[in-house]
């Protein structure tokens, strides 16, 4: 897991690659959900959570896992004061309008974004890619046009005015669309102050998508 809040927080990158993924993501959460509960929670506070579980996928890897991850954490942030959107399976054009809806929801309230994504992403050029079920690629210049810049997400929450966000990327998956991409797993994020950023393992590595009897 690799963690780093941009503010008057500093917490170096860990690399949990000899644990088992599923013992990653309950680490990821329970830790987020600690920093979460210092950090975020204060009287009238507008706190809103984009969760998105991607696994359907038709021209890649299904995944078994993330539904039951992207619901797990949905429960688990209602607990702590969040409005949850949430989507399962979604496309180019409906990750898009969740992220509009975030971004309303949350403009000019000073409030707390979050972003919980698990399912396949990549990188290219130094930016992140979250992968809908329906992206077909074949070559590098198809990324941009058939997935989502988790860029996007972080201008959303900029434009909203938001006094923190939390991204976690639970996509510690290697890259499923063959050669297109030269670099494996995701890359390092500039992100504004203020921001907490969660990998489900360090950047530029892989993990497994876990054991799916688990339930996550």
């Amino acid at each position: 897991m690799f963690s780093k809040l941009r503010d008057n927080f500093d917490i170096d990158a860990v690399a949990m690659l000899c644990l088992p993924c599923q013992m990653i993501r309950a680490l990821l959460l329970s830790t987020c959900l600690m920093t979460f509960g210092a950090i975020a929670q204060a009287p009238g506070d507008v706190r809103v959570a984009l969760v998105i579980g991607n696994g359907a996928y038709t021209s890649a890897p299904a995944l078994p896992n993330p539904s039951n991850d992207a619901q797990a954490m949905g429960n688990a942030l209602r607990k702590i004061g969040f409005t949850v959107i949430e989507l399962r399976d979604g496309s180019k054009a409906q990750m898009a309008e969740g992220i509009l809806k975030v971004r309303d929801a949350l403009n000019g309230k000073q409030g707390v974004g979050m972003l919980y994504y698990a399912g396949h992403g990549l990188q290219m050029d130094a930016r992140n890619y979250m992968v809908p079920v329906n992206a077909k690629m074949s070559k590098a210049a198809d990324i941009p046009g058939q997935t989502v810049d988790v860029g996007s997400v972080i201008d959303a929450f900029k434009a909203a005015g938001n006094r923190m966000n939390i991204l976690v990327l639970d996509a510690c998956r290697d890259n499923p669309f063959g050669g297109i991409t030269s670099g494996k797993g995701l890359a390092p994020l500039d992100a504004p102050s203020g921001t907490f950023l969660a990998y489900a393992t360090a950047p530029g590595n892989v993990a497994s998508d876990g054991d799916a009897s688990s339930g996550n």
